[in-house]
């Protein structure tokens, strides 16, 4: 037992162990936010790996990772040591992670697709044993409606810190040298300081926050996964909203730092443009807790990401070139403020979800949801990327040379209206999702009968 599992019944968490918890989000986002976004088009660019190889193996490490999802959700649900059922997974992901990151942030010139695709693997294999044992993890700490909206808060708020952190870095060397490009030098620095952070970050989330609490009153099995899909209405909307969202955000991320590199003419400014994005976003975190104190959070959610789309479109009203950055900029301060709440939303919704299974099925599937979770989104991303990736081939789009009107507006489309579609149609689902706050108070008033009759009859029984 760790110091942090000291902990009396129905306590919430401390602000020391909301930090400790949430901390290792953002280690964990000082990576992923480049691994998604700038990594694709550094190889092409420096590597014998081509645009093309870069989607068609980005899309299917993706997807094989996310194979590898639900057997990790299924593992830490089943078998327990000690230390609980989540926490030592993260250690593995520690080696994985640390490995892959020096070797993917620095590759050789004369690296083949061969060279990207292993060490990808070995990279979103550590990031399914961080990420799945952790979400499940953060879902059993606390069970109270607002508590969990709070280590959601947390958790958005370090995650959103570590994308930010990753564009600080060429921010800085702007400052200093005058060049604020993102390029070799950028990613190796931040392998160093991932490698540093990343164990500590863990390691002390293992010590200082409690274990939490398994309502399991029997063995789960695989096939409990997909037979709870089959039956909750409320775990087919959230795993409906979850795909669209992926699919969206793969076309998003595949096409933005090509967005505002080559059609606005911003190089030099992509970092500052991120970095203004994830400040606001950690700005809002407080704004937002307010907020979900009245508005139930699957409102939030459908806002958070419909809004932002209907926004996007007024980018095409500007000038290209530096005399866009100061609109651009106001633009991205607005979004970032309206999208915070994404970032951790999606986790307490899900938590939901499962404690209605919970109290419906008797079994605890957190762990496998969880997973099957990301399994939704890394190939939705995976997809959306493929899709902005084949569009972009087809409208003969030229990354890093010249491009006629056709493949500019080809960009266009990709990268704003296919988008819309998905995140519109999200944000529709999100607004009707079943669970409000009356409900989720329903149903753990339910749960906590349960267990309170459970110790009872183990009390006869003794």
């Amino acid at each position: 037992m760790t110091r942090g599992d000291r902990r009396e019944p129905g306590a919430g968490l401390t602000t020391t162990q909301l930090v400790a918890f949430g901390f290792p989000a953002m280690t964990h986002a000082l990576i992923a936010s480049p691994v998604y976004a700038i990594l694709p088009t550094y190889y092409a660019a420096n590597t014998n790996v081509t645009l093309a190889e870069i989607g068609t193996i980005a899309a299917a490490s993706r997807i094989i990772d996310a194979l590898n999802d639900p057997l990790m959700g299924y593992v830490s649900d089943r078998y327990g040591t000690r230390f609980g059922h989540r926490k030592p997974w993260m250690i593995g992901a520690i080696v994985f992670c640390a490995l892959a990151v020096f070797q993917l942030f620095s590759p050789p010139s004369t690296a083949t697709w061969v060279y990207f695709l292993v060490w990808s693997q070995v990279l979103y294999t550590g990031f399914t044993m961080f990420e799945v044992p952790r979400a499940a993890w953060g879902a059993e700490i606390s069970r109270d409606y607002q508590e969990r909206t709070r280590i959601g808060v947390y958790v958005g708020g370090f995650n959103i810190a570590g994308s930010l952190s990753f564009y600080l870095l060429p921010i800085a060397m702007g400052l200093l040298i005058g060049r604020s490009e993102i390029d070799g030098g950028t990613l190796s620095a931040i392998a160093w300081i991932y490698v540093i952070a990343m164990p500590i970050g863990v390691l002390t989330s293992m010590a200082v926050v409690p274990r939490g609490d398994r309502v399991e009153q029997k063995r789960t099995r695989f096939i409990d996964v997909l037979r709870t899909i089959a039956r909750s209405r409320p775990a087919q909307i959230f795993f409906g909203i979850t795909m669209l969202w992926g699919l969206g955000q793969g076309v998003v991320l595949s096409c933005s730092f090509i967005f505002y590199t080559q059609y606005m003419g911003l190089g030099s400014f992509y970092a500052l443009i991120m970095g203004a994005l994830f400040l606001t976003g950690i700005i809002a975190l407080p704004v937002w807790s307010r907020i979900l104190q009245r508005v139930d959070r699957h409102r939030a959610w459908a806002l958070c990401i419909g809004l932002p789309v209907l926004l996007s479109p007024i980018v095409l009203l500007l000038p290209r070139g530096e005399a866009a950055l100061i609109p651009i900029l106001c633009l991205v301060v607005v979004r970032g403020f309206l999208s915070s709440p994404a970032n951790f939303l999606p986790g307490a919704v899900l938590s939901d979800v499962i404690d209605y299974d919970t109290l419906k099925s008797g079994g605890n599937k957190a762990g496998n949801l969880f997973a099957f979770q990301m399994l939704l989104i890394k190939i939705a991303i995976a997809t959306g990327g493929a899709i902005a990736f084949n569009l972009l081939d087809l409208a003969d789009y030229n990354v890093g040379g010249e491009n006629t009107p056709a493949a500019t507006t080809g960009l266009l489309l990709t990268y704003m209206g296919i988008p819309a579609v998905f995140h519109l149609s999200m944000a529709v689902l999100a607004w009707r999702f079943p669970i409000d706050r009356r409900r989720q108070g329903v149903i753990q008033r339910r749960l906590q009968q349960r267990a309170a009759r459970g110790a009872q009859e183990a009390i006869a029984q003794g």
